[in-house]
């Protein structure tokens, strides 16, 4: 399966893109972390449930998200992710490294007009 430009672009910053979509909405299930992504970035960024949910496992298992179960109706049941103290921290220093990864590439970029 060959991914899109835009897939391949999004696949390194994805554990990036959950913890802030998590910050942004607070304890959120798979489904309403792509909603979030996919709101907050004016459809760019629209990560199928393949990408998201290895990536959720990861990081639940590492510690930087903990999660509960909640009962919806009878019988339906979800899983709802948090940021952890570590998840935080993370975050934070992700946003720092992407930060200047952007930046450096605005600049290799500046002057180019396609």
């Amino acid at each position: 399966m060959k991914l899109s430009k835009e897939s391949q672009m999004i696949k390194g910053h994805m554990d990036l893109l959950i913890l802030a979509a998590i910050y942004h909405h607070g304890a959120s299930h798979g489904y309403r972390i792509r909603q979030v992504l996919t709101d907050l970035s004016g459809r760019t960024v629209h990560p199928s449930y393949g990408q998201l949910y290895p990536h959720l496992a990861e990081m639940e298992r590492i510690g930087w998200l903990k999660s509960r179960i909640e009962t919806i109706g009878e019988r339906r049941e979800r899983k709802a992710y948090t940021l952890t103290a570590a998840g935080r921290n993370e975050l934070k220093q992700r946003i720092h490294i992407w930060n200047s990864f952007s930046e450096g590439i605005a600049r290799i970029l500046h002057d180019i007009r396609p």
